[in-house]
């Protein structure tokens, strides 16, 4: 054969030899249905089919190893196809592990998303069993589909305001579960200066009998959701909930009882007492929060969570940054990058 023949025939080969590794060495986002039984018993119309989401590192396609797991939990009104519509995440990861900065691992963002802004991430007789669906579902399903390392200190839940509560909640209850824990900005860990009562539009929350009829309230849309998680109520359609302020003939009247049952089963200040000893148990644990938060509660109920956490012996790690309660995570400083992504490759075994 011509030598110059040869000589491009290996050139062609070897150029598409490089292709097929540079093709092979990609990371996938992929897409599957788990049909949860936990949530089929759901009386608001969340359907029990949920589309999880899963980012697997380049390596994944190459080798046979078990990789460790961030479960990601997002927050009200934001979905996993939000997460990651825009590639960034994606990109994000794709760039920490090629660096060195993240260590191989995958990245699972569960389906949150329902009637109203989302879920509030309870275990309640009308509005879904979120926790477990989470701890009986999502996470067996990931482990029997992929290559996971199986031990909490091989687990990570990340989430951000709703959802960081979410990952708070789960190490605070699940011991095992989780072996590290990074919430961003998170809501509902403790009460803020102002009375919570105050936020919505009761009337309105008491003659609604749709979604719609709360639309121009968004704090109405998110104590609705709240009471449905932590105020069940299966005899009182349509959304299932009792409420904290009462509409009897024309006047508003708190009821005691439902604020008390409402602050005990959702606030995690008061699930301390009992979680605190599970916290203590995890490997890395940081909180973090924006100074300039539309609702200045938040950042009250943070200054005092991390004090009340000091005040049990949980060790952690607590920071107040300038900005809101969003903007700083996936633009300007970047704190994902920053901050998550270095945390996570300190804790996350192996």
């Amino acid at each position: 054969m011509n030598p110059v023949k040869i000589l491009f025939i290996c050139v062609l080969f070897s150029a598409g030899a490089s292709l097929g590794a540079n093709a092979a060495a990609t990371s996938k986002i992929l897409d599957f249905t788990i049909r949860s039984a936990a949530l089929s018993e759901n009386l608001v119309g969340i359907k029990p089919e949920r589309n999880i989401k899963i980012y697997l590192p380049a390596s994944y396609q190459e080798g046979k190893q078990q990789y460790p797991v961030v479960y990601y939990f997002h927050t009200l009104g934001w979905s996993n196809e939000k997460l990651f519509a825009d590639g960034k995440l994606q990109r994000t990861l794709d760039d920490a592990i090629r660096s060195g900065q993240l260590k191989d691992c995958l990245l699972v963002a569960g389906d949150f998303s329902g009637p109203g802004l989302g879920s509030f991430y309870s275990n309640a007789s009308s509005s879904g069993r979120w926790m477990d669906h989470i701890t009986r579902e999502l996470v067996p399903a990931i482990d029997q589909r992929f290559r996971t390392l199986t031990s909490a200190s091989a687990r990570a839940a990340v989430g951000d305001m709703i959802g960081g509560y979410a990952a708070i909640k789960l190490a605070m209850g699940y011991p095992g579960l989780f072996g590290s824990v990074y919430a961003m900005h998170p809501f509902g860990t403790a009460t803020g200066e102002t009375l919570m009562q105050s936020k919505p539009d009761w009337r309105q929350m008491n003659l609604a009998k749709s979604w719609q009829d709360l639309e121009s309230n968004i704090y109405s849309q998110v104590f609705m959701l709240m009471a449905q998680a932590y105020l069940p109520n299966p005899a009182k359609p349509p959304f299932y909930a009792d409420l904290m302020v009462e509409l009897k003939g024309d006047q508003l009247v708190t009821n005691a009882l439902n604020v008390a049952r409402l602050r005990d089963d959702f606030l995690l200040e008061n699930r301390l007492p009992t979680g605190a000893g599970n916290l203590r148990q995890l490997r890395g644990f940081k909180m973090d929060w924006g100074r300039y938060d539309d609702n200045p509660d938040h950042v009250y109920a943070n200054q005092k969570f991390t004090r009340a956490l000091d005040d049990f012996g949980v060790k952690h790690q607590a920071e107040e940054y300038s900005g809101n309660s969003w903007n700083q995570y996936w633009e300007g400083e970047e704190r994902f990058v920053q901050d998550v992504i270095p945390f996570l490759n300190r804790y996350l075994a192996p």
